[in-house]
């Protein structure tokens, strides 16, 4: 994906397409908002952990991106492929 991921009102950055709609593929069927577009976060000064504890500033082009405003790290997720991409 050439285009920087639109975020999703379920928290992730769009990792799938339904047609030509940007989806989120972690939630389609489990949470709403997964096919909705969410409007534009400042994610600047944001830092991403992964579960394995590697960070990186917060982006949606982070695979696997999820925006978590309130958490409890005060950090956002995604997945940096410690434990592979199958």
């Amino acid at each position: 994906m050439t285009e920087t991921p639109p975020m999703m009102k379920c928290g992730h950055a769009a990792n799938g397409w339904k047609g030509d709609q940007p989806v989120c593929v972690i939630c389609v069927g489990l949470r709403s908002g997964s096919d909705e577009v969410a409007p534009p976060l400042d994610l600047d000064g944001r830092i991403a952990r992964c579960a394995c504890g590697e960070t990186a500033p917060s982006s949606t082009r982070l695979p696997f991106f999820e925006h978590i405003p309130d958490g409890a790290t005060g950090m956002d997720g995604f997945y940096c492929g410690h434990a592979g991409w199958d």
